[in-house]
């Protein structure tokens, strides 16, 4: 059973970190989709909670509006550290909130989650001046997503969401991440999604050392023909060429089909399609 609780905050708003955006807003703490791989676990130790990362939600709650002068045609982003459309957000409609005054702001809004939820907004995406919704795909295989991903929504779920939110003319994306080596065929993913998708980010499975036993605890209980590989890529003092070679196959590939694609890992992270 997840704990629920509310968490007063002074702002919604934090400065991003992350290159390309001005503000980010994380409604919740916490997640409960319980990605084995959740590089946001690291955030366990700020919050005071006593329960495994997964196992809570905090529900923000603040009293001060977002101000539509500091907000004005700036880039935000709508999730860093948590999904803004866990399933609790069809409860306390926290998200939607945000967004009605993001239409207001007139802000430029960016959209990274898992969950098919995520269109009952799309009444609110079309009023603003520029709207974009990605949706994060570990594998196009449903059988992986509910190992790794179990409270995310299905594969065909997010494709089908990603499909409407395209035909109805929000600009959209996928982000291939994290890419499980063996395990992520990015290519499925690309064919799975292309024709509802503006452009692709790829990223890489990071192994911070906060949840590194989990992600090898995982591989070796439901792929163990795989656990040596991993070890070899994760585990070694000497750095592997894996992701670099990785890399340059999805850049070549992208480049040949014409697919707009960013790739953050290895030394292939300057590409991009556009």
């Amino acid at each position: 059973m997840i704990t629920i609780a509310t968490a007063p905050v002074k702002t919604y708003l934090s400065k991003s970190k992350i290159p390309g955006f001005d503000y980010v807003i994380n409604p919740y703490i916490g997640c409960p989709h319980k990605c084995v791989y959740c590089y946001a676990e690291y955030m366990r130790k700020f919050t005071g909670h006593s329960e495994e990362w997964g196992e809570f939600l905090d529900v923000k709650v603040c009293e001060v509006p977002l101000r539509p002068a500091k907000l004005f045609r700036t880039r935000v982003m709508l999730s860093s550290v948590t999904d803004p459309y866990n399933p609790y957000e069809k409860q306390y409609e926290l998200t939607r909130r945000l967004i009605k005054q993001l239409v207001v702001c007139q802000a430029q809004v960016y959209v990274l989650t898992k969950s098919a939820l995520v269109l009952r907004d799309l009444d609110l995406f079309k009023q603003i001046p520029y709207c974009e919704v990605a949706f994060s795909f570990s594998s196009a295989d449903d059988a992986f997503r509910q190992l790794a991903e179990p409270g995310a929504s299905s594969v065909s779920e997010k494709t089908e969401a990603l499909k409407i939110l395209h035909e109805a003319g929000i600009h959209t994306a996928v982000m291939g991440a994290p890419l499980f080596p063996e395990l992520s065929d990015w290519k499925q993913i690309i064919a799975l999604t292309r024709p509802y998708t503006d452009r692709y980010g790829f990223d890489s499975l990071n192994m911070r050392p906060a949840y590194q036993r989990k992600v090898m605890s995982f591989i070796a209980a439901h792929y163990p023909h795989l656990l040596a590989l991993y070890g070899d890529i994760f585990l070694q003092e000497e750095p592997t060429n894996y992701w670099s070679k990785l890399g340059e196959e999805i850049r070549d590939y992208c480049r040949a089909e014409g697919i707009p694609a960013d790739i953050y890992f290895g030394s292939s992270r300057s590409y991009s399609g556009n």
